[in-house]
């Protein structure tokens, strides 16, 4: 007799997993949860700037956002662009890394709802 886990407890398991993968181990918990944000965001939106960013994120000061910010982009996960309009405003923007990373999540639910 064969016991299959919940699915809850599947996804995390496939999450894991994604995450075990390189270049994608390198990212910190907290890395890892701020690119999940920004890849629903880049879903639903086409611009997200830094300072929207670091207002969003509860629960941190506005250096630790900017530092996880940093990290992604130093693992090249993201990358800024300055606004033509503005100079002084910085846009967030996934690197084919992170659209990788989205796509091996994509893939974990696809194969959890599939039940493969």
């Amino acid at each position: 007799m064969t016991f299959e886990a919940p699915p809850h407890i599947r996804l995390l398991n496939l999450l894991a997993a994604i995450r075990g993968l390189s270049p994608f181990d390198v990212m910190t918990a907290e890395e890892e949860q701020l690119l999940r944000g920004l890849l629903v965001r880049w879903h639903e939106a086409k611009a997200i700037s830094v300072s929207e960013i670091m207002a969003n994120m509860t629960g941190v000061s506005a250096t630790t956002a900017y530092r996880r910010l940093i990290g992604l982009r130093d693992k090249g996960l993201i990358h800024f662009r300055v606004d033509t309009a503005d100079k002084r405003v910085k846009f967030v923007e996934p690197t084919s890394l992170a659209k990788e990373y989205g796509r091996q999540v994509n893939l974990a639910v696809n194969q959890l709802l599939g039940g493969n």
